[in-house]
């Protein structure tokens, strides 16, 4: 008995050295294809033609939102430049082209601020003192007075979003002083924060707790007083309603980077703030710098994560988890055919606004969902990799079974 016990584990071991040694070679194999496999797939460059988007064509775009609750999955509102004139547009189908204001309108031309939301709501500023909402189609204007005649345009707008019934914003206006800050409420708009002449504020959004962050340029002497330097600012704002203006703090002043390309909310209080050099991580209380290159960034939100492009002709992208501060280098199908100019995320698509190489504009698109499916490379990979090694150890599993119950047999 003792004899036959011996025997069998012998063998046994024998077969496990050699069933461990051909997984061992698998696990490396399937490593290494699994490792190839980092490309990004789903790239698609241009537009279905069945689909008519009215920025196509050879349209310039000087700004464009798309609209995620919508029944069109191309739905969105933007300014266009061509050779006959600028056209400020919503787009809902293929077929439902709506201008905002009759083509080519003056007051497209003097636009200072233009944004719109998931549902198509439109909000821009054309005139001084004015701010004008579209929905449905249907225009209307709030004029803004401070009390004290004073004119001043809107080049930003952020809204607290903790409080829908207060309706609270700040905005960063342009006026006599130079770059100001006012608050929009209930009781109206407030007198400015007092102008720095030294700083001109681009972009603000909110953060959390009546805390809103502003970035904007510092302008500078250098040695020689006839030349001007300029570096990258943050501010923290504050303001929870009244007729006060808005308290301003400068958070930082940056040595690095020439200026904010791209500044966007993100959960939990905080917010990303992206120049050519540095990737900056906000919050109300603190601002964390991260070492990286880009000219184009977006927020891809069910992730938590941040997606960084450079230049045209870059064979790779570089995404970031906000949580941990991973960073995760992507090779592109083919090297990137676009300057980026403005890249966004609606839904399970990443849509890249730019120009090629012959400065003729173009859409880039990439299908989120393709990443990790059984439909892509590596999606497929995964899943042959793990049935084989469940199939090489169950085997094993069973054939030790077996062998022990047909031993006792015996």
């Amino acid at each position: 008995m003792a004899s036959g016990w011996r025997k069998l584990l012998e063998e046994e071991s024998e077969h496990q050295w050699l069933a461990l040694g051909l997984f061992l070679v698998f696990v490396v194999i399937g490593g290494f294809l699994i490792g190839g496999t980092r490309n990004l797939e789903g790239m698609v460059l241009g537009v279905d033609s069945n689909e008519n988007f009215a920025f196509d064509d050879g349209h310039h775009i000087i700004e464009i939102d798309y609209h995620s609750n919508s029944d069109w999955d191309g739905a969105h509102s933007a300014i266009l430049l061509n050779g006959s004139g600028m056209r400020m547009y919503q787009q809902f189908s293929s077929s439902d082209v709506n201008d905002i204001v009759p083509f080519d309108d003056e007051h497209i031309r003097d636009v200072t601020f233009f944004e719109s939301d998931d549902e198509g709501t439109v909000t821009y500023s054309a005139d001084q003192n004015t701010i004008t909402t579209v929905v449905n189609g249907m225009p209307s204007n709030q004029i803004l007075d401070d009390g004290n005649g004073s004119s001043f345009s809107i080049q930003g707008i952020a809204k607290d979003t903790s409080d829908t019934i207060l309706n609270n914003r700040v905005l960063i206006t342009s006026e006599d002083g130079g770059s100001g800050v006012r608050g929009l409420g209930m009781s109206g708009v407030t007198i400015s924060s007092t102008p720095d002449p030294s700083v001109s504020w681009t972009d603000l959004i909110y953060l959390e707790e009546s805390t809103y962050v502003a970035t904007g340029l510092f302008t500078y002497h250098d040695d020689n007083p006839a030349q001007l330097g300029s570096k990258i600012v943050f501010a923290h704002i504050t303001w929870s309603g009244g007729s006060g203006a808005p308290e301003v703090r400068i958070l930082a002043v940056m040595d690095k980077g020439s200026e904010v390309h791209t500044m966007v909310p993100m959960k939990d209080g905080f917010a990303a703030a992206a120049s050519d050099q540095e990737v900056f991580i906000i919050s109300k209380d603190s601002i964390e710098t991260h070492d990286i290159s880009s000219t184009a960034m977006v927020y891809e939100a069910c992730e938590h994560r941040l997606w960084f492009f450079g230049e045209l002709g870059t064979k790779s992208i570089l995404r970031m988890d906000v949580e941990t501060g991973e960073q995760t280098t992507k090779n592109l199908q083919y090297a990137l055919p676009l300057q980026p100019t403005f890249v966004l995320i609606e839904g399970d698509s990443l849509y890249i606004h730019g120009y090629d190489e012959e400065g003729e504009p173009d859409r880039l698109s990439l299908d989120l969902t393709l990443e990790g499916s059984m439909s892509s490379g590596r999606g497929f990979l995964n899943f042959l990799f793990i049935f084989a090694g469940v199939l090489m150890l169950g085997t094993q599993l069973y054939t030790i079974i077996d062998r022990s119950l047909l031993q006792k047999k015996r």
